[in-house]
């Protein structure tokens, strides 16, 4: 007699719990995803600028470090002429 009620509401919930379900497992596949896929490529795309621009960096040190080492040890050389001829000169 009070139970009367659930009758209707728990036929209704057999046809709608599926049919839902269904609904949110379509609309996940089908738009859950490309958006998916779209957010992974932008993620990987948008690390690997960070990384290029590091590398980037890096590649300019150690350029720029190269000619200072050239740059030192042509001083260096120098120095060693000079000091040679200063040492045949007080000879």
């Amino acid at each position: 007699m009070g139970l009367d009620f659930l009758v209707p509401i728990f036929g209704i919930l057999i046809v709608l719990v599926p049919v839902t379900g269904a609904t949110l497992i379509m609309t996940l596949r089908l738009g859950g995803k490309p958006f998916i896929e779209t957010l992974a490529k932008e993620l990987k795309m948008g690390g690997n600028p960070r990384l290029e621009d590091q590398i980037a960096a890096l590649t300019d040190q150690v350029e720029s470090l190269t000619t200072e080492v050239r740059e030192l040890r042509s001083v260096q050389s120098f120095d060693k002429k000079l000091l040679g001829s200063r040492e045949s000169t007080d000879s």
